[in-house]
């Protein structure tokens, strides 16, 4: 699917357009093969490279091919959906901006709503673009220091859920890929910011600037949240550990306390002369003998802490 955006300074109000013209913002979404050959032959774009900002795995970075350039970046999903992060191709035409994904971009709705986009002014466009892929990010991590911090919040119950150790993971798992992504993304706004990929103005390389203090804010923030979801979860595996262990003393301190009336019972079950064996009482005196040792060797477990 594609759609034909352009607005001016002085028409400000974003139209779609049926053709493409100098100015254009195109966006296209999972694209066919006969729209790929449409890029290329009436665009000018290189099919190998377009086939790149497809590939799920593709990793940002930046290539330059007949006066045109590639942006290769990764926005982030839906909550619901698999995965965490998608690429995305940013390409700096000749006259126009490209915009080239396999997933639907759900924050480009909310960017060609603004009323500060125009499409004429290329470099800016492309600056913003970039800008909302980083909101992405911020709202992602957001939602996951909430979520952190509701696991904190149960550290102290005593019964912890499997489900807590499966939710870790998955949220380790879209930390390292908003990792994954972030951290080439410095490297790709440092070699914007030097002007020598794209002519930039005063005000453009401000917001590289302010874009490449935000990615790398960003990352900080990933990974001091990896750090403390790696610390939650050796609490819980701390925990997990130390009440398996109360289990083990509980269990092994039965089991000593029965062996001692499995002894006492088991000698007085020999076919040979025993003390008390004639008296009226051997079932009372052996019984109380028997709670004797028990009740003193519970007293000791007790004392220790065994139990």
């Amino acid at each position: 699917m594609k759609t034909l955006y352009f607005s001016t300074v002085r028409s400000p109000r974003i139209k779609e357009l049926d053709k493409p013209k100098a100015g254009v913002l195109a966006y296209v979404e999972d694209p066919t093969e006969e729209e790929l050959q449409e890029l290329v032959e009436i665009h000018g774009l290189d099919i190998d490279l377009l086939n790149d900002g497809l590939d799920p795995n593709e990793a940002p970075r930046i290539e330059k091919l007949d006066g045109r350039v590639y942006i290769y970046s990764r926005f982030v999903l839906k909550e619901e959906e698999k995965g965490t992060t998608s690429p995305i191709l940013i390409i700096f035409g000749l006259d126009m901006v490209y915009v080239v994904t396999k997933k639907s971009f759900t924050d480009f709705k909310k960017l060609i709503n603004r009323d500060d986009i125009i499409t004429s002014m290329r470099a800016k466009l492309l600056l913003q673009i970039l800008g909302t892929v980083n909101s992405g990010y911020m709202q992602r991590i957001n939602t996951i220091g909430k979520r952190i911090n509701g696991m904190r919040a149960q550290l102290d119950k005593a019964h912890i859920d499997n489900k807590v150790f499966v939710a870790v993971i998955d949220i380790e798992e879209a930390i390292n890929d908003i990792l994954l992504a972030l951290d080439p993304m410095n490297t790709l706004l440092n070699s914007l910011l030097t002007g020598k990929i794209i002519k930039l103005y005063e005000e453009d390389q401000d917001l590289v600037e302010d874009l490449e203090l935000s990615s790398d804010e960003l990352s900080r923030i990933a990974s001091s949240q990896l750090m403390t979801l790696k610390n939650i979860r050796e609490a819980y595996s701390t925990m997990m550990a130390n009440n398996l262990n109360k289990v083990f003393k509980l269990m092994t301190s039965i089991t000593i306390l029965m062996g001692i009336f499995t002894l006492i019972t088991g000698i007085y079950s020999m076919n040979i002369a025993l003390p008390a064996e004639n008296s009226p009482n051997a079932f009372w005196i052996i019984l109380g003998v028997t709670s004797a040792f028990i009740g003193f060797a519970s007293y000791l477990f007790k004392k220790n802490k065994w139990f």
